[in-house]
């Protein structure tokens, strides 16, 4: 009798403890906290596909950037090589019209044996080097540096005797670089301001040559030399 009296009593408790429609408040709240993932988890899918399109995005403009600049580039070095062509060409019309207007000597078989009479007044350097120009050539000056080919025939001036013609060696011309002591200081120096077909005689004191010791046994110890010398090439 009482276990049942008892047993009705936890019956009805139970039944009061559940509040009316709580089962469907649960699956509500369920669903809200199923659809709050779902949120969530599309909010980082959109927000990794924004970054990856963003990271393309710039790595697309940097290459399409890269890529004009190399056109760019391209373009501009074309043009330069056209334009140094063209100014080459030029520069190689006007020295050949140039050249063509002087009076170049036909290549000898043999340096004069004495020194051709010459006129003009010589220019006299601070070192004693004398030069007169014989002939203005064309192109840009020689100067220190630059390499260079030249005829030319020696000669002392005490006996007007030959010494050395590059013309008795078949006409090869000699070829140098000035200002690197390949050759006599008086003759180095005296290259520098000639220009390609220009002819220049070159008076060298013994301290610009061989000094005191000379040269046996073709050139005296204090030998002054002349020199006449006609400039083939001047290389820039």
């Amino acid at each position: 009798m009482t276990q049942t009296m008892n047993g009705n009593k936890n019956t009805g408790n139970s039944q009061k403890s559940r509040k009316p429609g709580q089962r469907q408040q649960d699956r509500l709240q369920r669903q809200a906290r199923r659809r709050r993932r779902q949120r969530i988890w599309l909010s980082s899918i959109v927000s990794v596909a924004i970054i990856t399109l963003a990271v393309v995005g710039v790595i697309e403009y940097q290459n399409y950037t890269s890529a004009q600049q190399a056109k760019q580039t391209a373009s501009a070095h074309a043009a330069a090589t056209r334009t140094a062509s063209l100014h080459a060409t030029a520069t190689a019309a006007a020295m050949n019209a140039c050249l063509s207007k002087l009076n170049l000597p036909p290549t000898a078989t043999a340096g004069p044996a004495k020194p051709p009479t010459v006129s003009g007044t010589p220019v006299t350097l601070a070192d004693g080097l004398q030069y007169i120009d014989l002939q203005v050539g064309c192109g840009p000056a020689a100067k220190s540096g630059n390499g260079v080919s030249v005829e030319y025939t020696g000669w002392l001036q005490s006996s007007g005797k030959k010494f050395d013609s590059s013309y008795d060696r078949s006409g090869n011309p000699l070829s140098l670089q000035l200002g690197q002591g390949q050759v006599i200081k008086g003759f180095d120096e005296g290259l520098v301001g000639m220009q390609q077909g220009g002819m220049r005689r070159l008076i060298i004191p013994a301290a610009l040559a061989y000094g005191s010791a000379g040269s046996p046994p073709t050139i005296p110890p204090n030998s002054v030399l002349i020199f006449d010398v006609q400039m083939t090439q001047v290389k820039q």
